[in-house]
């Protein structure tokens, strides 16, 4: 008779869990592969669910959804094991995936599904650095697209805490310090920025080092902005909610005050800011502004396609 485990399975839209008899082994390709199902519950897609005991490919197909679906599930790295160890084919396609989406553009659901992936990897080498690094740097990212400012917070402490992870791990990783410093200087927690940045000044190009050592400097004089990069984040999160609620007069006052305090922060999505002020002065009928910040817009992310579209709306060449 099955058993339940002492913990209790993640619930997964489009999962149902088979519960094996203990000691249960799945025998499959002419008995070349052994899968021990006995001691943990068993994704399935609802179609492959029955009361019988599984396939092979069904439980692939369970353990493939579940991962991709939710990698921090309870068992999570039980059923990663599984994917490494009886469907190898699976795991190369992930790999696939994971490599296709490193070549799209930023799009959020691109970017869930990235940390997704990367997650999953994780599991399987939780001593490689290099998974929590692209973690953290992918939170980053995430933090900073305009369509995630209203989260930004969270987006960022998450970045912190994969990259803090790798640091752990590889202790003297300068990409690995730098992004770290940075995401702690953006949270306003200039004395752990310090502490990541000192001594890697040497190790990266004269633009980084410049940067670091003037941040560094201002930190050890006790000149750092009293007001954190992540408040002005958050702002942009606020203007963009009174933008989709047709409130551009009020948008359009915090994002141009948002434009003059972070001026110097070449990590803040000041393209993106440009472009919004562009469609608020468009929603507040004044096209000589929006042609300005959509122009602006496009000259500091060159290729800027949305900001091109607008121009073109307008009738000007972008």
């Amino acid at each position: 008779m099955a058993t339940a485990p002492d913990s209790v399975p993640t619930a997964i839209t489009g999962i149902t869990y088979f519960y094996p008899k203990a000691g249960t082994v799945l025998t499959a390709r002419e008995g070349k592969v052994e899968l021990p199902l006995g001691e943990i519950p068993i994704p399935l897609l609802k179609e492959d669910f029955s009361k019988e005991e599984p396939s092979y490919d069904a439980v692939g197909r369970g353990i493939y959804h579940l991962l991709r679906a939710n990698p921090d599930a309870v068992f999570a790295d039980r059923y990663a094991a599984l994917l490494r160890d009886a469907y190898p084919h699976l795991l190369a396609e992930l790999a696939t995936h994971l490599v296709m989406l490193d070549k799209k553009d930023v799009d959020l659901p691109y970017l869930d599904r990235k940390i997704a992936y990367l997650k999953i990897f994780s599991l399987l080498e939780p001593g490689n650095p290099r998974f929590p690094l692209e973690i953290g740097a992918t939170f980053f990212e995430k933090g900073m697209t305009l369509a995630a400012l209203g989260n930004t917070t969270l987006h960022l402490f998450s970045a912190e805490k994969f990259l803090r992870k790798a640091q752990q791990l590889s202790p003297d990783d300068v990409q690995v310090r730098y992004m770290l410093g940075d995401v702690c200087y953006i949270l306003g927690n200039y004395q752990d920025a310090a502490l990541f940045w000192d001594g890697i000044i040497e190790h990266v190009n004269q633009e980084t080092g410049d940067k670091i050592r003037t941040r560094a400097a201002a930190i050890a004089s006790g000149t750092a902005p009293a007001v954190p990069v992540i408040d002005y984040l958050q702002a942009v999160g606020v203007a963009l909610e009174a933008y989709e609620a047709d409130d551009c007069e009020e948008a359009a006052a915090i994002l141009l005050d948002v434009l003059e305090a972070v001026s110097g922060y070449d990590e803040f999505p000041r393209a993106e800011i440009n472009y919004l002020l562009g469609l608020c002065y468009l929603k507040l009928d004044i096209p000589k502004y929006a042609e300005a910040y959509l122009r602006e817009a496009l000259l500091l992310r060159p290729g800027y396609t949305e900001a091109a579209v607008e121009l073109q709306n307008l009738g000007v060449t972008p």
